[in-house]
């Protein structure tokens, strides 16, 4: 009996613009009040390269990487000059507070977890830079109150989807048996392929590809999971 829903969190319960260069250059405005003298376009792509390297780690290793890492290798990357007490902190919070206003619930996925939330209890898992983000964004679109009451961030946890150890943290977490939850995302490696590996159900709702296309849309995900799982729901 499928008891929890584990959903994937950008991509699938939000909308959002995936660029690490928001309008506002949080960057340029640390650099600069650190009295480094760097062109716009330089900070950009030191800013750029600091993601890179981490990115390239975690998707080989699987370790998730921090917000702060990677602002801390951009400032070695431009000279490391003196900081103030709480430079990084500012530029971690100047950066996200403008690179979560491209950020909004997905079409239907208020309704979906309203609804679901009747009968199943909802968990985030997600793969994320800063620990405080998710949860700030559960709150803001008001899902705390209603549905979610739990979150597990990769950046907490250690490890990105797909390694089994974020999973593996939420099914302990939750108390739950693999074969009672079902997992929902739009990314199938992460979202599906991960969490079958380690026995969850597990539902795409991604963008439909020459490989794979969707069981089914947020506005009939409800009725899909309460129909007859075994026939519907692949492992």
């Amino acid at each position: 009996m499928v008891n929890d829903i584990f959903f994937d969190f950008f991509g699938t319960l939000v909308d959002y613009d995936p660029s690490v260069h928001p309008v506002c250059n949080a960057p340029l405005a640390f650099a600069r009040r650190a009295g480094c003298a760097i062109s716009a376009a330089e900070s950009d792509a030191r800013w750029q390269q600091a993601w890179d390297r981490h990115e390239a780690d975690a998707v080989s290793t699987g370790r998730e990487y921090s917000m702060d890492e990677v602002a801390l290798r951009y400032w070695r990357s431009i000279g490391s000059p003196p900081l103030a007490a709480d430079a990084v902190e500012t530029l971690i919070r100047e950066y996200l507070e403008v690179w979560t206003q491209s950020v909004s619930p997905a079409p239907h996925a208020l309704e979906c977890v309203t609804d679901l939330a009747a009968d199943h209890r909802l968990t985030i898992v997600t793969n994320t830079h800063d620990p405080g983000l998710v949860p700030g964004l559960v709150r803001r679109f008001g899902l705390d109150s209603v549905v979610v009451d739990h979150v597990v961030a990769s950046v907490v946890v250690g490890w990105r989807k797909p390694h089994p150890a974020i999973f593996e943290a939420a099914l302990r977490d939750r108390g739950a048996a693999a074969a009672d939850v079902v997992f929902v995302g739009d990314s199938w490696e992460a979202d599906v392929e991960g969490p079958r590996r380690i026995g969850m159900h597990a539902i795409y709702v991604g963008r439909p590809s020459a490989l794979h296309h969707p069981s089914a849309s947020l506005r009939d995900l409800p009725q899909f999971i309460r129909s007859d799982l075994s026939g519907n729901v692949r492992r």
